[in-house]
């Protein structure tokens, strides 16, 4: 009887340790999944001075808590809104597969048709003033604190008048971001450098008549609010690279398909700034799908690419860049300081 005792004794620890083991692997199992951040695209509010401001987060799947992650946030255009610039743009699958927070604040304006106060643009939010640094201060501070961020890696970018409020942040705010990159955005005249140096990357269309290439009001003036003409593309990089103190003689430009990048790289701190030029593009977040495979393209952009000695490459008339996937790769090379 003794021993049959204690071979019931041993099958009963052998079970008892195999329960023990099933719920530690269980625990485990939960603390793993409450270590992560496993969500789709949320909305946040936060009240700035009475008013409240919307704005979308989405945190790549399985990110864990100690975690610090590149933060990218990414402005609309007037009349659009966030939700729009995440399907637009594609940035939340790419943040999924790169591991980004990619963020998308949403402008003020009655019914949906909302704007940024880029100081000369634009619509309701210049017209009523609205404090929008004051709005993406309390933002940035809200996700350093409530997100996995890392604060040395965030990154601004924005389309049409986003990429206004783009480079007003670079401008107001240069210390706050590693990077920023403007597509079919404008700068102003009246906008003075901010000394400090900050990489910079433009995108921008010869055919784009909202806000032209080579500068002026273009067609939505009276819509849009101006108050005074932008400056043209180049111009704009030329601003950039004069506060950057860049050397100028290390500009170099290479040519794909119907984009045109001119990189000047030698620039203080590395803040190096790059004009992307597509030929025949037009006032839109270029995208690989939207550009046909036969692509026309006119005597002036022929021209264009024919002045920096290249020669015309025979994909010119295939499809163009996809720039969330160029933003972000003239992103991830630029940590702050």
């Amino acid at each position: 009887m003794g021993e049959v005792h204690r071979e019931f004794r041993g099958t009963e620890s052998s079970r008892c340790a195999g329960r023990l083991a099933t719920v530690v692997a269980f625990l485990v199992a939960m603390l793993l999944a409450a270590s992560a951040i496993a969500r789709a695209t949320e909305t946040i509010e936060l009240d700035i001075d009475g008013v409240l401001r919307t704005t979308l987060v989405h945190v790549p799947a399985n990110t864990a808590l100690d975690d610090r992650l590149p933060l990218v946030l990414v402005f609309h255009g007037s009349a659009l809104n966030g939700r729009l610039m995440e399907e637009i743009t594609g940035f939340s699958e790419l943040a999924d597969r790169e591991g980004f927070i990619v963020v998308y604040p949403n402008g003020s304006g009655p019914q949906g048709v909302l704007s940024w106060n880029a100081g000369s643009c634009c619509s309701f939010a210049l017209e009523r003033e609205v404090d929008d640094l004051g709005f993406i201060d309390s933002l940035l501070d809200h996700l350093i604190a409530s997100y996995p961020v890392d604060p040395a890696r965030i990154y601004a970018t924005g389309f049409s008048n986003g990429g206004m409020l783009t480079h007003v942040l670079g401008i107001e705010r240069t210390t706050r971001f590693a990077a920023i990159a403007v597509v079919s955005g404008a700068m102003f005249p009246s906008q003075t450098p901010p000394g400090d140096p900050l990489p910079v990357m433009i995108i921008h269309g010869t055919a784009d008549a909202v806000i032209p290439y080579v500068g002026g009001w273009g067609a939505l003036r009276t819509l849009s609010g101006k108050t005074e003409p932008a400056v043209a593309a180049a111009d704009a990089a030329g601003f950039w690279i004069g506060n950057n103190g860049c050397d100028e003689s290390s500009a170099e430009t290479t040519v794909e398909r119907n984009a045109q990048a001119r990189r000047t790289p030698a620039c203080s701190g590395g803040a190096e700034v790059v004009l992307v030029t597509l030929l025949e593009g037009g006032h839109a977040w270029p995208t690989i799908a939207a550009n046909p495979d036969a692509f026309l393209v006119s005597d002036d952009a022929v021209d264009l690419i024919s002045s920096t000695g290249e020669e015309i490459p025979w994909d010119l008339f295939e499809v163009g860049i996809d720039a969330s996937r160029t933003v972000w790769e003239f992103f991830r090379n630029h940590v702050r300081p």
